[in-house]
């Protein structure tokens, strides 16, 4: 009987062990999963604040464009008005030389 009572024992303690076994595996994989999980919240953050910049440039071109647009009218205008000038300058030295 104490024979039996020992191979249950021994049997048991085996038993015992292969589940703390499969617990600490677990209990690695959940630590594992947790950490995962981290790393995926910090890449979502980054990706949500690269999206806001993009969308901060996206406005900002969009503003300057407009400006672009706005400065090239004036541009235009001050370049013909040199153009008359200098054109007007030559035919009075023209005339002068005459």
């Amino acid at each position: 009987m104490a024979q039996a009572l020992r191979v249950m024992n021994v049997a048991e303690e085996h038993r015992l062990d292969r589940i703390e076994q499969k617990l600490d595996k677990l209990t690695e994989a959940v630590s594992q999963i947790a950490r995962v999980e981290e790393q995926m919240l910090s890449v979502f953050k980054r990706i949500d604040r690269h999206e806001k910049r993009l969308d901060d440039q996206e406005d900002d071109i969009r503003e300057l464009t407009t400006d672009v647009l706005a400065n090239s009218g004036s541009v235009k205008n001050a370049e013909r008005f040199f153009w008359i000038a200098v054109s007007a300058c030559v035919s009075v030295l023209v005339y002068m030389v005459k």
